[in-house]
């Protein structure tokens, strides 16, 4: 288990990830709690499954016991390259001083791309 972060500079505010990993069982961390009384709000998140097989994928917040402590979207199954994404118009809020993180049932190459802010 091991993911890999780019975060490429936003424009103006907020942040952006482009997460990739050949195996995200367990549960990996895909942006770090923001500290006491902030809440990440996730505007747009792209998954894409890769070439390896089917898994299914949970997005949430929180780690417990290595997985997502509390599901956000997901357990999502999700075919050999097949890709889906959420645009939120008002932002998929996060609860206070809790990480965005990825849990997956199986060990194939996954892509997450993600976008949002702190607030």
């Amino acid at each position: 288990m091991a993911i890999a972060i780019t975060t490429p500079t936003p424009g103006k505010f907020g942040w952006i990830i482009n997460a990739t990993s050949v195996d995200v069982s367990g549960c990996e961390e895909l942006k770090a709690a923001p500290g006491v009384g902030k809440q990440i709000i996730v505007d747009h998140i792209t998954i894409n499954n890769g070439a390896a097989g089917t898994q299914n994928i949970t997005i949430g917040q929180g780690v417990a016991a290595g997985a997502v402590e509390t599901a956000l979207i997901g357990p999502i199954a999700m075919a050999v390259n097949d890709s889906i994404q959420w645009n939120f118009p008002n932002g998929m809020w996060l609860a206070a001083n809790k990480s965005l993180t990825v849990d997956s049932d199986d060990t194939h190459n996954l892509m997450i791309f993600a976008y949002g802010r702190i607030q």
